[in-house]
């Protein structure tokens, strides 16, 4: 059988049904998860549905209190139209549509963003034209960025890609190869370069010890300062 194994279940939580997702995975330790999505929980493949459920009522008044936190956290959906506001290196564009049949490149200019669609309420084909762009400006910033801070560690700038996950901003593989997600490229520079930096630091350190912790430190000093901005900010850059 292939792990993780997902599923869909519901508790009477609060007075109130409660849907959550199950995800079965090879580990010893169950875990709680709150986000945008609701609440998970990661189990060993065999701990019963029946321990599981007096774990997750046990903890009812935090869950509740996390669900109610996302809820406020919660980012209106976009809805792609003129006049909306695109986060962009810690900075704000001004989307612009304009009606063009001929496929062109967005235009950033100004504090502006100007798009041309064949149909400016096809809100599907906005999202895709600016978010294909938003991956060119992330592949050219980060590879700066690795080729920026590479030779302090005085290794070459390792491979990089492009990755589109939602729960981690990086990951350095065994290979030596760093991917990075392309929505990091709404962040601050500053949050980007700890990103970076992390994932660097695992050329030396395919951990999290103190010695790695103390790489990242060499490559940027400030890196608890965006790594907390990081994740206080985080849900900012995940509304597309």
């Amino acid at each position: 059988m292939a792990y993780p194994l997902k599923e869909t279940r519901v508790i009477q939580l609060g007075g109130q049904v409660l849907s959550y997702t199950l995800v079965r995975r090879k580990r010893r330790t169950i875990g709680f998860k709150v986000d945008f999505d609701g609440l998970t929980v990661s189990a060993p493949p065999r701990e019963p549905y029946t321990y599981l459920d007096q774990l997750i009522s046990e903890r009812a008044r935090w869950i509740s209190a996390k669900l109610r936190e996302m809820e406020t956290r919660r980012l209106p959906e976009r809805k792609w139209q003129n006049g909306e506001r695109l986060p962009l290196l810690g900075d704000e564009l001004e989307l612009y549509l304009y009606r063009t049949y001929t496929r062109s490149e967005p235009l950033h200019h100004a504090g502006r963003i100007y798009v041309g669609v064949p149909d400016t309420h096809d809100a599907p084909a906005v999202q895709t034209r600016i978010a294909n762009w938003y991956r060119r400006q992330a592949e050219r910033h980060f590879q700066e960025r690795v080729n920026v801070l590479a030779p302090s560690l005085g290794v070459a700038a390792p491979r990089l890609k492009l990755s589109n996950a939602r729960t981690t901003w990086g990951m350095c593989l065994p290979s030596g190869e760093i991917r990075l997600s392309w929505r990091l490229i709404k962040a601050p520079p500053a949050q980007i370069d700890y990103v970076v930096a992390h994932e660097l630091a695992h050329l030396k350190h395919m951990n999290h010890s103190r010695a790695f912790w103390a790489t990242v430190a060499q490559l940027y000093p400030d890196y608890q300062r965006e790594r907390q901005a990081l994740a206080r900010d985080g849900a900012l850059y995940h509304t597309f």
